[in-house]
C-alpha cells in the first residue's frame, strides 16, 4: 500500500513539473514571438523613414537642378545705353552672340527707287559674332532687330531684301565666327533713333534687351 502511494505521489510530482516546464516554454515562445513582431515593426518603420528621407533628398536635388538650369531660360543682363561702335551681348533661346553697330546713315525718302512709307530710310552697318557652341542662323538673328524713335512704342524691322545695294546677312554663323552685313528700315524724322531687339521677344522672355542710342548728329 505504501509503495502504491509513493508511486502515485511520484507521478503527481512529475506531472506538475511537466506542466510547469510547458508553461515556461509557452511563455518563452510568446515572448520571442512578440519580440520578433516588435522587431519586424521596428524594421518596417526604419525602412519607411529611410525611404521617406531618400525621397526628400531626391526631391531636393531635382529642385536644385531645376533652379540651376531650366531649358530655354536666359539670364543675360540688359544693355540699354550703347552708342555707335559699341558691342552688345545677347543671351537668347537661340544661343549667345555679340553684335556691333559701327555706323548709321539716313538714305532719304527715296532710296534705289523705293519710297519710304514713313519719312526716311536708315541704314546700319552691323557685325554679329557667334559666342555659343552651336551654329546660328544669321537671318534669324538680324530679323529679330528693329529701329524706333520711341522706346515706349513699336519699331520697324529690316527690309534689306528690297534693295540690291544693301548687303544682307546670309546662312549660318559657326561658333566663334562672325559675319558683317547691313540693316535697313523705314523711320520717321527724329532727333534720335534706337536700334534694339524686337520688344515682343524680350517681353516673352526669349532674350535680354540691348539698345543702341543713335543721335541725329551721329548719322552720316
Amino acid at each position: 500500500m505504501m509503495k502504491k502511494l509513493l508511486t502515485i505521489f511520484a507521478v503527481l510530482i512529475l506531472s506538475i513539473g511537466t506542466l510547469a516546464a510547458c508553461s515556461d516554454k509557452d511563455k518563452e515562445n510568446n515572448d520571442e514571438g512578440k519580440s520578433e513582431e516588435q522587431s519586424g515593426e521596428s524594421n518596417d518603420t526604419n525602412q519607411d523613414n529611410e525611404d521617406a528621407n531618400a525621397d526628400d533628398e531626391n526631391e531636393e536635388a531635382e529642385n536644385a537642378d531645376d533652379e540651376e538650369s531650366k531649358p530655354g531660360e536666359i539670364d543675360g543682363e540688359d544693355q540699354l545705353d550703347l552708342v555707335l561702335g559699341d558691342t552688345g551681348h545677347f543671351d537668347t533661346t537661340l544661343g549667345t552672340y555679340d553684335m556691333t553697330v559701327s555706323a548709321a546713315e539716313l538714305k532719304g525718302y527715296d532710296f534705289e527707287g523705293i519710297e519710304s512709307q514713313l519719312d526716311d530710310w536708315i541704314l546700319l552697318d552691323v557685325t554679329i559674332k557667334n559666342t555659343s557652341d552651336k551654329a546660328l542662323n544669321a537671318e534669324d538673328v538680324i530679323g529679330a532687330m528693329e529701329v524706333t524713335d520711341n522706346l515706349e512704342g513699336s519699331g520697324s524691322i529690316g527690309a534689306v531684301g528690297a534693295f540690291d545695294a544693301v548687303k544682307d546677312f546670309e546662312g549660318e554663323i559657326e561658333p566663334g565666327e562672325e559675319q558683317s552685313a547691313q540693316f535697313i528700315t523705314e523711320v520717321f524724322e527724329a532727333d534720335a533713333y534706337y536700334f534694339r531687339k524686337v520688344s515682343g521677344n524680350v517681353a516673352g522672355g526669349s532674350s535680354n534687351q540691348v539698345i543702341w542710342n543713335i543721335k541725329s548728329e551721329d548719322l552720316k
